[in-house]
């Protein structure tokens, strides 16, 4: 999907080339403090950006020598599209399961450490009634594990499975999502970057509802993408309507689970500024946005007041409740709780993605990467710290891997029409040229030549009159015979 270039894009390149800034600085920082020393340590937030501006020139020309020389057809490309996703989820898979497995012996054997609250609180005891968690995420994820815990036991390994199930959700999910809104190679990169990131792996040593709320992200994500989609083809049905309003109710309950949700109207933006077909009118959808504004505050509503009804609350005490998570996190916050000591990966993760920097002043008027520029803005604080319930560390990690991936695509595939523009003009120049004619009166007086048929022509048709060659006498010409009566010729 393309989005037309705005006013207001520029202003989101400053930020988001300024928070680009300040993120390489930070990680350029700590790798030179980790791996050479602290004498110096200042020098190496200056050392990510000589290899920005090498690497990125270096990946641009070279992949337009490799435009200008190799064509890839549409099945190598999905081809490799499906080794990558095979490779991705198999060895994802695999890893998962290793690092589960070794963690919950760990755990067994060493009972000092704690599972974590979302655990205990899920854990099934006879006799005991489960409690209503304030926080509508918290409260669903601890149901879903006590669910898991109620099949395979109290135990740390089913804790550590269901966090793997919900990670595998989360990488089809993304792969889904990102293909549809920027193409197979960004799908493809997303899902290497998550599959096989270890910052993203150990999240599944930690029961809490972070991966959930990723999960559901992506699903409603999935859902606006789809409308825009849609809404973007220009094609007026009566559906449009009830789509626009279930899609309101949907994003208003999951306002309710978790207010950090609240991001995917962002992408609503894209019914303004996405490339609309010819015949569509842009003042319907303004009618269609309203429309699923309404739905979502019904949703949202609804949701607070039917909780309320089941916990036998008026509806002002279910707003409290659903508010008291929010208001009483005070200075509860994660301090580097999505980086750590990961530098490494997120020096290569943030020098991606600085690529679009370049690429929005290179860029013509359209581009396939400006809808996700706000939400990595919005989400980038939460690199350094995180004041959300359940945490927003996997959810930062994905839009910035899809700015990342974004950020190679157009490094790669920004220069190839321009490189077969060149290679088309050098083919023309390298051909012979065609031979004018002297002057217009004489390419009118010559004639059109043909080229004689090699082939048998039919030889005209010649009327012949017929004869024979034994004349008969006119007098024995008869042909009467009379036959006696009665003679039946039985000789």
């Amino acid at each position: 999907m393309t989005y037309r270039k705005t006013w207001f894009d520029y202003v989101l390149w400053a930020v988001y080339a300024g928070i680009c800034v300040m993120l390489l600085a930070y990680a350029g920082n700590n790798i030179y403090h980790l791996y050479v020393g602290a004498s110096l340590a200042k020098l190496g937030a200056f050392l990510p950006f000589p290899l920005l501006l090498c690497l990125y020139p270096g990946i641009r020309m070279s992949s337009q020598a490799v435009w200008k020389k190799c064509h890839v057809s549409v099945h190598a490309a999905a081809m490799t599209e499906s080794l990558v996703v095979s490779v991705s989820f198999v060895f994802g898979l695999i890893l998962r399961l290793k690092e589960g497995l070794h963690m919950a012996s760990m755990y067994a054997s060493a009972p000092v450490f704690e599972p974590g609250e979302y655990y205990e609180m899920a854990v099934v005891r006879a006799g005991t009634e489960s409690m209503s968690l304030a926080h509508g995420l918290s409260n669903l994820f601890v149901s879903c594990l006590r669910a898991v815990f109620s099949f395979l036991g109290n135990s740390m390994t089913a804790a550590i499975l269901f966090q793997i199930f919900l990670q595998m959700l989360i990488l089809l999910y993304a792969y889904l999502v990102v293909r549809k809104a920027a193409g197979r190679f960004a799908a493809c990169t997303v899902l290497l970057l998550l599959a096989f990131s270890d910052v993203f792996i150990r999240k599944i040593y930690v029961i809490d509802p972070e991966c959930m709320l990723l999960a559901i992200l992506l699903a409603g994500l999935s859902l606006v993408l789809s409308f825009v989609k849609t809404a973007l083809r220009g094609r007026e049905s009566f559906s449009d309507l009830p789509e626009a309003v279930f899609l309101g109710i949907v994003l208003g309950f999951l306002c309710y689970l978790d207010c950090s949700l609240a991001v995917l109207f962002l992408f609503l933006a894209g019914l303004f500024t996405g490339k609309m077909r010819a015949g569509g009118r842009r003042k319907r959808l303004v009618g269609i946005l309203f429309l699923l504004l309404g739905g979502s505050v019904a949703g949202f509503l609804g949701s607070i007041g039917l909780d309320a009804y089941l916990n036998d609350e008026s509806f002002y005490q279910g707003l409290m409740f659903w508010t008291a998570p929010y208001t009483d996190r005070g200075t509860d916050a994660r301090i580097v709780s999505v980086i750590g000591t990961e530098y490494l990966f997120f020096a290569v993760l943030f020098l991606l993605a600085a690529f679009l920097v370049f690429e929005f002043i290179r860029g013509g008027r359209e581009q396939d990467f400006s809808l996700w520029i706000l939400p990595g803005i919005l989400l980038s604080p939460a690199f350094l710290m995180d004041f959300s319930v359940v945490g927003l560390g996997s959810v930062v990690l994905f839009f910035w891997s899809v700015l990342a991936a974004l950020g190679l695509k157009n490094a790669v595939f920004g220069g190839k029409a321009e490189a077969l523009l060149e290679k088309i003009e050098e083919i023309s120049a390298a051909a012979a040229p065609i031979p004018a004619l002297a002057s217009p009166a004489a390419a009118s007086a010559k004639k059109p030549r043909f080229i004689e048929n090699p082939l048998p022509l039919p030889k005209k048709h010649v009327r012949r009159e017929m004869d024979y060659d034994y004349e008969v006498a006119e007098s024995d010409m008869h042909y009467q015979v009379e036959i006696a009566e009665g003679d039946d010729f039985d000789r």
